[in-house]
């Protein structure tokens, strides 16, 4: 059985990429056992992350601060804050933030390990240049 973990978010190491960061805050390498996943997102403002799917877990985005545009499939939209996004595994998504301010948004999966894929796995934005992705020390 698995114990409850507290983590504590300002003492974790963050995944830097050209377009932002990540902050893991729960997955199975912080809280052995944990079948999700639950990151803290930052993207500055020009930048994307690029065209990527999972394919072992849906994911929920939910919006805090900044505005996005998000493109799933074919399909582009807004989101900002308060809202939330559902996005079903095996889709292809990308998220770019369009204004002035910082993007921040909390994301969740439904797996602990994502089975992230790129679309372009050597381009731009597609490695950490610093951190480490769960068990994944690119």
């Amino acid at each position: 059985m698995l114990d409850c973990v507290i983590i504590e978010t300002r003492d974790l190491e963050p995944v830097i990429y050209d377009w932002g960061g990540v902050k893991w805050v729960t997955n199975q390498d912080l809280a052995p056992g944990c079948e999700q996943s639950f990151g803290v997102v930052h993207i500055h403002p020009g930048k994307t992350n690029p065209e990527h799917w999972h394919t072992a877990a849906e994911e929920i985005v939910h919006m805090l601060q900044g505005e996005c545009e998000v493109r799933v499939g074919e399909r582009r939209m807004r989101i900002g804050p308060g809202q939330t996004l559902y996005i079903p595994p095996n889709t292809k998504h990308e998220v770019a933030n369009v204004g002035w301010d910082p993007v921040v948004y909390v994301c969740s999966f439904s797996a602990s390990m994502r089975g992230t894929l790129f679309e372009d796995p050597a381009g731009p934005g597609a490695r950490p240049v610093s951190g480490k992705s769960g068990s994944h020390a690119w």
